[in-house]
């Protein structure tokens, strides 16, 4: 049976995903409020503070949200998952395992 990833919910504010152990960052949805652009850094660390950066994306204001996929499996994370949002009413989903 085929790992199944778990979803982060709708976020507006940054969070600690993921902690300790090995994640696997596997999908990103990034949503604007319409008219401001939205980033998300996500980055391999369980205080959010600091680590590699693992993604990141810019999404304009007029295109409401983007929805990334990542390749071969997803990302390794060994710290943790660490989210960072900016950008007037960004929200944003995470899928990890």
């Amino acid at each position: 049976m085929a790992p199944t990833n778990k979803s982060s919910g709708l976020l507006s504010a940054d969070a600690v995903l993921h902690s300790g152990v090995t994640s696997i960052l596997a999908g990103v949805q990034i949503i604007t409020n319409g008219s401001a652009d939205a980033t998300l850094v996500i980055t391999d660390d369980s205080a959010g503070t600091s680590g590699d950066k693992l993604f990141k994306a810019v999404v304009t204001g007029e295109n409401d949200s983007a929805t990334f996929t990542l390749p071969d499996g997803g990302v390794r994370a060994d710290n943790g998952l660490s989210c960072d949002v900016t950008g007037t009413g960004a929200n944003y989903i995470v899928w990890f395992r």
